[in-house]
């Protein structure tokens, strides 16, 4: 069965991709479906439609739920977001600091899982 996953982008000036800092404040998904040999069958791009409110992230998990992803991955995430996901059955991955490529090879060579939650002295 094939399987898809969300990755947070943040786009930089230069044209680099990098897996967002901030789950609520990424301006793009990139949702890649993968076989079951992990070869990439295709990528969609879904913008972000609360980019830059920054109390939007609760509601996120709703919007990236109807992409059909078992997973979503970006580089930090309050912990309701994170719970908004488990509810929804999709895995919750935090990788900060990568590039989108970093990611999505590590994830596909199994060397990314698990999640901690961010705490910027903020709500989410």
């Amino acid at each position: 069965m094939n399987s898809r996953i969300a990755i947070a982008i943040e786009e930089h000036s230069n044209g680099r991709q990098t897996v967002a800092e901030h789950f609520g404040r990424c301006s793009k998904f990139k949702v890649c479906e993968l076989a079951e040999d992990k070869s990439l069958i295709k990528t969609e791009i879904y913008f972000n439609p609360l980019v830059g409110e920054h109390n939007g992230a609760c509601q996120l998990p709703g919007y990236v739920k109807q992409f059909n992803v078992n997973t979503i991955i970006a580089g930090g995430m309050g912990q309701k977001a994170v719970t908004n996901f488990l509810g929804f059955g999709i895995d919750v991955i935090t990788a900060p600091g990568l590039s989108f490529e970093d990611a999505f090879n590590r994830y596909i060579n199994g060397e990314l899982q698990g999640y901690e939650t961010c705490n910027h002295g903020h709500h989410h």
